[in-house]
């Protein structure tokens, strides 16, 4: 129970690491479009995502893939910046709730594999020589998912508030999208 723990609250603090950032801008991104009203969709969209980043965790310690982690991470921000780009033709191209659902499910399943990616390595140096990785794998699994319905839970917090005082409006999301894209470009930048 005592390894459970470790690495389930390894997972949370990985993904509310105040160091990385490019967690909090991702999640913000893919729920920026939605509201409390949504949220089973928007615990549906975080469980894609980690379904994803769970198959290329499994796939990596089990050795069955290698990665170029200088090429995953630039592909992980590449992505929070495609999710943006999504965002905003949701915004301006209103489509069927089902439409815009069905897409960002796999939109985000497809990030949650490159995103495993880059944790890959990080739960390879966790691990102990004779540990088996099952029991790691899941709980810091686990401990990402909790992590992200954290940040999800308190954004829609936020955009509640937000909307009691002034309606949320399409130019206040095409604002905080556009925010994160600048803060993404420079990550980039920066690190490539």
């Amino acid at each position: 129970m005592n390894d459970f723990l470790l690495y389930l609250e390894q997972g949370i603090r990985h993904i509310l690491d105040p160091n990385g950032l490019d967690h909090f801008y991702f999640i913000i991104s893919f729920c920026l479009i939605y509201t409390f009203k949504n949220w089973r969709t928007v615990i549906g969209l975080v469980t894609a995502f980690t379904v994803g980043h769970c198959l290329t965790l499994i796939l990596s310690g089990f050795g069955l893939i290698t990665i170029n982690t200088h090429l995953v991470e630039l592909l992980i921000p590449i992505t929070i910046l495609i999710s943006c780009i999504n965002n905003y033709w949701q915004i301006l191209q209103p489509k069927k709730e089902q439409q815009k659902t069905i897409a960002t499910y796999s939109i985000l399943l497809c990030f949650g594999l490159i995103h495993g990616l880059g944790f890959s390595n990080y739960i390879k140096l966790m691990l102990f020589d004779d540990e088996s990785i099952i029991l790691p794998l899941f709980s810091f699994n686990l401990g990402i998912e909790l992590g992200q319905l954290l940040i999800v839970f308190g954004f829609l917090i936020v955009i509640y508030l937000l909307q009691q005082l002034h309606a949320k409006n399409k130019y206040q999301l095409l604002t905080l999208n556009s925010i994160i894209v600048v803060l993404i470009l420079k990550i980039i930048i920066t690190n490539f």
